[in-house]
């Protein structure tokens, strides 16, 4: 591990170049500049322990076009917070938290404030397990807890060894650390995937109970109903998928349903099939009658005709 305690700005960028990455640092021209940096290498890795005040450092896209290969850098947040900037997406990273980005891809990161982090910077080769994690966790902070809480002790307890630890041994350490990182991502997924389908599940539910008590308004439809459960009508088709139909679809069958049973009820036998169609829903009867047909084989006045006829006494 290299001690550099106290390094001013320009021997630091120096330093950060030589060892580390080829980083473009800048400070605040009015904020005394001090970092300490610490830095340790094993395997196809880079590690770096710094504690500095308030900076940016950033990569162009000219700096990135001189690199030989492609780096994804995972960053841990003790204390300040930083901001990251990258392809469209901005980042906040707090203390107590993580993440990984491609570090050969142009980006900014930047803290108004002191700050503690440990960064590892790794090459990959080619489409390996880092440039998809670094693709899965795109513009998100993950919490130092579990594997990456794991991983964070692994790296600094390879540190402890003051590069002793055999070339195996540290390639093996570091291949552990970003298993955990991508086992941390992928429970993150699937949990984040059913708090999802619960909450499609849940308002599914109340969509189906909504719809239910207000067939009969003939303005129901798919935007009233996401409008009344303050959903968009995209996330409220995304929650029907559950039930293999769509919000009309859904509508449209129990209105006819609904029309059906109310077709084999003696009480009803007075009221036209156009009283039943509008009372139900159907502003055009003639379009009732024929989405009446494709449902049950048979018009609705053949349908009561068979109905009655087989509840009268013989």
């Amino acid at each position: 591990m290299i001690g550099a305690p106290q390094i001013h700005l320009p021997g630091l960028a120096g330093m950060l170049r030589r060892s580390f990455f080829p980083l473009d640092i800048s400070t605040h021209p009015d904020t005394p500049f001090r970092a300490d940096v610490r830095l340790g290498e094993f395997s196809r890795c880079r590690l770096a322990d710094v504690q500095a005040s308030a900076h940016t450092a950033s990569m162009s896209r000219q700096s990135c076009g001189q690199l030989e290969r492609r780096y994804v850098k995972i960053v841990w947040q003790q204390q300040g917070h930083v901001q990251l900037v990258q392809q469209g997406l901005q980042l906040d990273l707090q203390p107590g938290g993580w993440t990984v980005y491609e570090a050969s891809q142009p980006y900014e990161l930047s803290t108004a404030e002191d700050t503690v982090f440990t960064a590892l910077l790794c090459e990959s080769h080619g489409q390996d397990e880092l440039l998809r994690l670094a693709q899965q966790a795109a513009g998100q902070a993950m919490p130092i807890q579990g594997g990456a809480a794991v991983a964070l002790s692994t790296l600094r307890a390879m540190c402890g060894e003051n590069g002793l630890l055999p070339r195996q041994s540290s390639s093996l350490a570091v291949d552990f650390v970003i298993s955990l990182l991508s086992r941390e991502m992928l429970l993150r997924d699937s949990g984040a995937a059913t708090r999802r389908r619960s909450a499609q599940e849940a308002l599914l539910q109340e969509a189906q109970a909504y719809l239910r008590c207000h067939l009969g308004e003939h303005h129901l439809s798919p935007d009233t109903i996401a409008s009344t459960l303050c959903v968009s009508r995209r996330t409220l088709y995304h929650a029907f998928e559950l039930a293999g139909e769509t919000p009309q679809a859904l509508i449209r069958r129990l209105r006819l349903e609904r029309c059906r049973d109310a077709l084999t009820r003696a009480d009803t036998a007075g009221s036209s099939i156009t009283q039943l169609a509008l009372e139900f829903g159907f502003a055009d009867p003639a379009y009732f009658s024929r989405a009446f047909r494709q449902r049950f084989g048979c018009t609705p006045s053949q349908y009561r005709r068979q109905a009655l006829s087989a509840a009268a006494p013989h």
